[in-house]
């Protein structure tokens, strides 16, 4: 019997494999191969995304899924979705999927002028050697010269004798808090310099900081998109396709464990230190993140009552999590708040100082969900709406990660219409901030309504407004239209209804939050926008659809990604870890799916502000 082979042309290589017959193909690039390949909606056949073109071999006709979301002109090139196909024999196929390197915020929060006090530290101490008047144990020779409550496990225990020398020997401590993690002869590290690296563990990015902790600077940065995102956009699609499978866990796991220790692997080559000086890891991200993390199943967190299995902070030794970094590390995790406000809030939260500050101010982390903090250091509340991805460009049919080739921006309103692209690459698709941004013109221009409908000539008679040109009309909808001599992007009925359900969402949890709390609008003197996207939307097209309300004009700023700013904190001063603790206890979580008073704002966010 003939072998099955699939070729596959991904970018500059080429992979070629003997595959199962009868197997899904997305299944096999994504699980088998590790093909990098767009799939927001996780394989389920709504997003259209994972589009390659096959070359050569024989496939049966596209389905109802493919005639629906692929135009004629790339069904007739060969176009398909990987997803909806199972190759009867051998295969050749190209991915269409976009590359490059991602546009993202790799700093936030605000600046820290505080202590340096790391948890993570080595300290050099003389050991007298052993006499007859002196009868105590190397091991306890050892902890008296440490601070009280340090602790010695077997396994440094164990390393004690190869280290003695002559009648007096320096030892040099490696030390997370009370726990020793490594013992080494003075002279081999007297020179050597001790770093952490903090990561920020997104949805959709990862970004890794290599943190001098002597010093508290910030030596070097790496960030990629998250490797899972073959798996899909949000976190629910995570967490569905795990199920209750530990194999699949285990597989998402290792996803995301390799990807941070290439990242770690990236700064120290930029920084050219060796694995010998890095002391460990800090990390935040949601609670799903989390959880895959330290391979906990986050089934829980998807049906009711949505809880987690774990929000606690943890010390754990890289093998403890299936990580091959040195044994003398530690990666500590930052704590969660609930299910779905996770460590990357907490770690905003210090990073804005919002708990340590008189004014009332708002946080908004604005991606596949949108997680809200109200407060001051007297009370704090928060809440998590389920914006969906639309923002980070899954669900919008031109969307796409904000990476080289796509509009970040729109400018203009009537004819004045122009559009921005992210150096790099040619015009591809249109990320979240020019998502934000189109939509604001549309309404601006009296193109689409206040309900979300985008008119056409039965509303406007004889006095059609100007832009109306770039609208065209097709079977299934109209369409706002605009390209150069290469591209033709658009934007039709269907995608503003997702950017619609999402910035409702995001409005309802904002407006619901502060009648919990019980202040005012007028009462928010600040009001951060936190996260990859929020960092790079104009301000004023988020208030013109309403995303934000028009009562926090003048008052809103960026902050980058507060959650790489507030795990870089806890890496150079061990009590702003303690602080994070403090956060999780003090701020307290509203679940919106039962909130009734939620529900009722929703239905009125769902509305976009009306221009004359």
């Amino acid at each position: 019997m003939n072998s099955t082979t699939l070729t596959i042309h991904s970018g500059d290589h080429i992979i070629k494999e003997v595959i199962p017959p009868g197997e899904n193909l997305l299944e096999i690039m994504r699980n088998t191969l590790s093909v990098e390949i767009e799939s927001p909606c996780a394989g389920k056949g709504t997003c259209g995304k994972c589009k390659i073109i096959v070359v050569d071999g024989d496939l049966a006709d596209p389905n109802e899924q493919e005639l629906k979301l692929l135009s004629t002109e790339e069904l007739k090139k060969g176009v398909r979705l990987a997803c909806q196909i199972v190759p009867k024999g051998s295969i050749t196929v190209k991915v269409i999927g976009v590359s490059g390197s991602a546009r993202i915020k790799e700093s936030g929060g605000l600046p820290y002028h505080g202590e340096i006090n790391p948890l993570l530290k080595r300290i050099i101490i003389k050991m007298p050697s052993g006499d007859i008047s002196d009868q105590r144990s190397y091991e306890k020779r050892i902890l008296d010269s440490l601070p009280d409550g340090t602790v010695m496990s077997h396994q440094i225990r164990a390393m004690l004798p190869s280290l003695q020398k002559g009648d007096i020997y320096e030892l040099n401590i490696s030390l997370c808090g009370d726990e020793i993690t490594r013992v080494e002869a003075a002279e081999s590290a007297k020179a050597a310099k001790t770093y952490a690296v903090a990561v920020d563990i997104g949805t959709t990015t990862v970004v890794a900081y290599l943190i001098d902790l002597e010093t508290g600077d910030r030596i070097a940065t790496s960030s990629g998109l998250n490797a899972q995102k073959g798996y899909g956009a949000d976190v629910v699609s995570r967490i569905e396709y795990i199920g209750d499978d530990p194999a699949k866990l285990l597989e998402l796991q290792k996803k995301i464990i390799n990807q941070i220790e290439s990242l770690v692997q990236k700064v120290m080559e930029k920084a050219d230190i060796n694995s010998n000086d890095l002391l460990g890891l800090f990390m935040a991200g949601n609670t799903t993140m989390m959880h895959i993390i330290q391979g906990l199943s986050p089934e829980t967190i998807a049906v009711a009552p949505f809880l987690p299995i774990s929000i606690e902070s943890m010390r754990l030794k890289p093998w403890e999590i299936g990580s091959i970094l040195p044994d003398h590390m530690r990666i500590i995790l930052l704590p969660s708040l609930a299910s779905y406000i996770g460590a990357d809030i907490v770690a905003g939260i210090l990073s804005t100082e919002i708990a340590e500050s008189d004014d009332l101010s708002l946080l908004v982390d604005i991606g596949t969900n949108g997680e809200i903090v109200l407060g001051n250091r007297k009370k704090m509340i928060s809440c998590s709406t389920a914006a969906g991805p639309a923002f980070e460009g899954a669900n919008i049919r031109c969307g796409m990660a904000g990476i080289p080739g796509a509009v970040s921006a729109v400018k203009g309103k009537g004819h004045d219409f122009a559009w921005e692209t992210i150096p790099g690459a040619e015009t591809t698709g249109i990320c979240g901030s020019g998502i934000i941004d189109i939509t604001a013109y549309l309404l601006r221009s009296g193109i689409a309504d206040y309900t979300g409908r985008i008119q056409d000539d039965s509303d406007w008679g004889d006095n059609a407004p100007a832009g109306s040109e770039y609208l065209e009309e097709t079977e299934e909808e109209t369409r706002f239209t605009w390209g150069d001599e290469k591209k033709t992007l658009f934007f039709g009925q269907r995608d503003l209804r997702e950017v619609q359900l999402a910035k409702g969402s995001i409005a309802a949890g904002i407006n619901t939050l502060i009648k919990e709390s019980g202040y005012e609008l007028d009462d928010i003197k600040n009001v951060y926008i936190a996260g990859g996207f929020g960092s790079y939307i104009n301000k004023e097209s988020a208030l013109d659809i309403g995303l934000l309300p028009e009562g926090l004009r003048g008052k809103i700023s960026s902050v980058g990604n507060s959650c790489g700013g507030g795990v870089i904190r806890c890496a150079v001063n061990q009590d702003e870890l303690k602080k994070t603790e403090d956060i999780r206890r003090h701020c307290e979580y509203i679940e919106l799916s039962s909130n009734q008073g939620f529900q009722e704002e929703y239905m009125m966010s769902m509305y976009f502000p009306e221009f004359d």
